[in-house]
């Protein structure tokens, strides 16, 4: 025993006189292998080896420790064996063991509160970055809704502008023939040109013509003489239009008519004429029913046309008519709702509504 170390009793195990080089053990009473220190081990000058080899016991209650000395190629052993007493140990004043117990405690509570306050700080992070996050989501969203709201106000102002600008590019463009053929669709109708030829052509049967068909009712078909067949159904909905080449005729009437649904006691439905009508120099628009003449309007003679096309646009009640020559607008009648079928008209003489009076 070499004395007190690091808290314990330093043994120490010297031979020599040993080839090859030994292997050196320390076990205690049961034979359990104890961790030495690093031995030392020197060679003399006819080759043998000197073995020292020490270890610090700190169990007071290990009672004794072996020294196994072994030739590792005859295994040859020397045994020694070293007593140690309790009362070597040096002794540990007990407020030296308390801390030496209670520090390994108190790590433990330090380490303990630290991981508590890192995982509380870690938490505080978490829940600052959240309420920032949630804070720059309400600033974003507030923001996107007073720019929707911007926008929309913008939107509505310029849908305004847009109604107003098509509103009047609407009324514009209604003066251009063209411009509404490509919102309305071609009529199918059939012109009698063999029998408007005829009556043209021959001013004697014209003028029998005239004799004949001057005092029949205007409501008698056959007497209207109607050059113009529609290849349809009578119109009841829908926007159409057709063309009529007049010519040089100096006489005619074009325009269309309406079947109204009469009562019972009718012997025939009554019918609406619109139509422009030329008679030498007199060139005007009618409206009439029957005997009443709903609208009578002269229209300027500087410019009789010679090619009208007419429109009819029946869900906003208006019959327009044109001139294709130049595609300027000649008449258009809105007075009132159409409400019966629609047919087209034309014949080669003007009314003869001289004795008829005007609706009050």
């Amino acid at each position: 025993m070499t004395g007190p170390e690091e808290g314990g009793i330093r043994v120490l195990c010297c031979s020599g006189g040993w080839f090859p080089k030994p292997r050196v053990q320390w076990r205690d009473t049961e034979g359990v292998t104890l961790p030495s220190l690093p031995e030392s081990q020197t060679q003399d000058g006819d080759g043998l080896f000197r073995v020292e080899a020490s270890l610090v016991v700190k169990d007071s209650s290990v009672g004794n420790v072996t020294c196994s000395i072994q030739n590792p190629l005859s295994g040859q052993e020397k045994v020694s064996a070293i007593f140690l007493p309790e009362p070597f140990f040096p002794s540990v004043s007990p407020w030296k063991a308390a801390l030496a117990g209670a520090l390994p405690v108190l790590g433990l509570l330090l380490t303990g509160l630290s991981c508590i306050g890192w995982r509380e700080h870690q938490a505080k992070k978490r829940e600052i970055k959240e309420k920032k996050k949630e804070c720059h989501e309400r600033d974003e969203m507030k923001n996107k809704k007073e720019m929707a709201l911007k926008t929309k106000a913008k939107l509505k102002a310029e849908l305004e502008r847009r109604k107003a600008l098509y509103h009047e590019d609407w009324k514009k463009a209604l003066i251009y023939p063209d411009w509404r053929k490509e919102h309305f669709q071609p009529a199918v109708v059939t012109l009698n040109h063999e029998m408007f030829h005829q009556h043209n052509s021959d001013p004697e049967r014209n003028e029998n013509c005239r004799e004949e068909t001057q005092d029949l009712p205007l409501s008698n078909k056959q007497g209207d003489d109607n050059l113009i067949t529609l290849d349809k159904k009578d119109f009841t909905s829908g926007k159409y239009y057709w063309e009529v080449d007049i010519g040089d005729t100096d006489e005619w009437t074009l325009g269309t008519y309406e079947h109204i649904d009469g009562n019972e006691s009718s012997k025939e439905p009554p019918e609406i004429f619109r139509v422009l009508e030329k008679k030498g120099c007199e060139y005007r628009a009618l409206a009439f029913c029957s005997q009443n003449i709903a609208l009578e309007e002269p229209l300027p003679t500087e410019k009789c046309p010679q090619k009208i096309m007419i429109f009819l646009d029946y869900e906003d009640s208006n019959i327009s008519f044109y001139d294709m020559a130049d595609g300027s607008h000649i008449f258009s009648f809105t007075q009132a709702r159409l409400s019966g079928s629609i047919n087209p008209y034309f014949k080669r003489k003007a009314m003869e509504l001289s004795h008829l009076h005007n609706i009050k």
